[in-house]
């Protein structure tokens, strides 16, 4: 939520040049976040178990970071791994 609110924050420890390009990259990255937490956060089971799987394939494709300094590919890569390991979890039990 924050690098929706302050997206000039989020290209520094990432590694990603900072300025419009940044910004932008981390307000996409914020409101695709949003939208896929709103998703899964349906009470109708079909919608429940489309936001998660949307989920695991956009964290899984957040895996493969680029153009990013080794310290923002671990913190994207690991995180967006540990997320699509976890919403894989919830889609299987």
């Amino acid at each position: 939520m924050a690098a929706l609110v302050r997206p000039q924050l989020v290209p520094l420890p990432l590694g990603i040049s900072a300025g419009s390009d940044g910004d932008t990259v981390a307000r996409l990255f914020a409101i695709r976040e949003v939208a896929v937490g709103a998703a899964a956060l349906q009470p109708d089971p079909t919608g429940h178990r489309l936001g998660l799987a949307a989920g695991v394939l956009v964290d899984s494709a957040g895996v493969i970071s680029d153009d990013v300094s080794a310290t923002g590919a671990v913190l994207i890569g690991g995180t967006a791994a540990l997320y699509a390991v976890a919403g894989a979890y919830v889609l299987v039990t």
